[in-house]
């Protein structure tokens, strides 16, 4: 039943391929799950245990990216929210290097995304040319009066966490 409405809701949102995509995200999990059994070398509690440390990990990396590219941000009624391109601008952050983290780490750790800013503007741009964009849309919003906003990794993080904490 969950697998029929799975493809149900691909077909809704207009997936071309339903049934091909189903079958590349089972196919996905069987793959992730005999790399983690040590491709049948492991005990299944350990190959388990393995398989959700993975995910988990993998998780806490992405919220922690998507963490620093939105919380803080500015956030607007509907009836007062900005065009799109200043809206875009002012509800992200883009992360840099700084406090003893390479912009080669930050670079690999947020995966292209440490260009949010970027990103949003233009979401379907290759990662490999955010940096390009970057330094146009920067001087785009310097010209029109935009805050364009960028923090290192610290410093972004301490923002978030005392948006949270208020």
């Amino acid at each position: 039943a969950a697998t029929k409405n799975a493809a149900m809701e691909m077909e809704k949102r207009g997936m071309q391929y339903p049934f091909l995509e189903r079958s590349a995200i089972i196919l996905h999990y069987v793959w992730a799950f005999a790399v983690s059994s040590g491709y049948g070398t492991w005990s299944i509690p350990y190959s388990i245990a393995f398989f959700m440390t993975m995910t988990c990990s993998c998780g806490l990396f992405l919220a922690t990216v998507f963490g620093l590219g939105h919380n803080g941000m500015a956030t607007y009624d509907a009836d007062a929210r900005p065009d799109f391109w200043k809206l875009q601008v002012t509800t992200s952050r883009n992360v840099t290097g700084g406090h003893g983290f390479s912009q080669a780490f930050v670079d690999w750790f947020c995966g292209g995304l440490q260009y949010q800013v970027d990103h949003h503007l233009f979401p379907t741009m290759p990662r490999h040319h955010l940096a390009k964009a970057h330094s146009l849309v920067e001087s785009f919003c310097k010209e029109w009066g935009v805050k364009y906003h960028e923090a290192d990794l610290v410093d972004g993080t301490v923002e978030v966490l005392e948006h949270l904490s208020k």
